[in-house]
């Protein structure tokens, strides 16, 4: 029985000594599963805030470009008014301290301003909104208005009479543009003259617009004539058989190096409105006999062709000075 009893003793402490040891090592494992998971966690967090922050700085960029195109738009939507405003007005100071609250898009919008800075000058404020983020542009721009002068022209100005006296541009650098597409458009079918074009028929009438795309001659028998004139080249108008000629309308020549020429004459041919010439302007052949061409400004009938322009009016921008705050 003593036996029996120590064997027993014996293999409960055998026992104890295989299993202590294996608690320790569940216990390590544990431990180190813990601060696995505690570093995980940690790493996925940090992670978690900068996906985060990523995004709202996605968030805050796009806002800013929005609002920065959404006063970017309320430039452009200034200047085109401004043009057209020019349509009907000789001065800009109608407009001056003018604002605007625009909607440009889902989202957004801008507060739009004009200031008169000067006799051939102005500035836009435009501030874009997209949520709680402002952009601010300001543009100063200056300009020319071609509808001020009964003859602008990029080349000489020579023996022409202006009514008003003094109306005469010369050498200007900048000419207004036009679509021709669109202007041929405008001309067909009964007034578009892909080559040149001789008018000697005693009356001649167009309600808008005649499109010639070389030479432009008016006849010894021309006498009247209405309508405004896009000449790819040349116009020459010969001496008058009748007492007068007269044109009523304006006559813009887009080509670099275009010739405007009036032959001599006894009596007086003239223009009611106004020459846009890419080249030069001649009002008679013989400088030294008296009667010259004669252009009576007409600012009505100049911005009639003008609207057709790219800028929308008579307005041409030369130079434009930004600021984004």
């Amino acid at each position: 029985m003593k036996i029996r009893h120590e064997l027993k003793k014996r293999g409960e402490r055998q026992v104890d000594r295989w299993i202590s040891p294996m608690d320790n090592q569940k216990g390590v494992v544990l431990l180190g599963l813990l601060i696995f998971i505690f570093f995980i966690g940690l790493i996925v967090l940090s992670l978690l805030k900068l996906l985060t922050a990523e995004a709202t700085l996605q968030v805050i960029d796009i806002n800013k470009k929005r609002a920065f195109y959404a006063a970017q738009s309320g430039v452009e939507y200034a200047m085109r008014s401004i043009n057209e405003y020019a349509l009907q007005n000789s001065t800009l100071y109608g407009v001056n301290h003018y604002s605007e609250n625009l909607d440009t898009g889902p989202g957004t919008h801008c507060i739009v301003s004009i200031r008169i800075t000067g006799a051939k000058s102005f500035t836009i404020t435009s501030v874009g909104y997209s949520q709680n983020y402002a952009q601010k542009i300001e543009k100063k721009v200056n300009y020319i208005d071609v509808a001020k002068y009964a003859v602008y022209a990029t080349g000489n100005v020579k023996y022409i009479r202006t009514i008003p006296y003094g109306r005469i541009y010369a050498h200007a650098k900048y000419m207004p543009l036009f679509d021709q597409d669109y202007l041929i458009q405008l001309a067909k079918p009964k007034h578009y003259y892909p080559q040149d074009l001789y008018i000697n028929s005693i009356f001649s009438f167009s309600k808008n617009l005649v499109y010639v795309g070389r030479d432009l001659t008016f006849g010894i028998f021309n006498w009247i004539n209405t309508g405004n004139f896009v000449v790819g080249r040349n116009v020459k108008i010969r001496s008058s058989f009748g007492i007068f000629g007269a044109t009523y309308g304006t006559i813009y020549q887009f080509n670099p190096g275009s010739t405007f020429l009036c032959q001599w004459q006894f009596l007086w041919r003239a223009l009611q409105g106004g020459i846009i010439t890419n080249g030069n302007v001649y009002g008679t052949s013989i400088p030294w006999r008296f009667f010259r061409f004669t252009v009576f400004y007409n600012r009505h009938r100049i911005t009639r062709l003008l609207r057709y322009s790219v800028n929308g009016g008579p307005l041409i921008y030369t130079t434009g000075e930004w600021r984004l705050h």
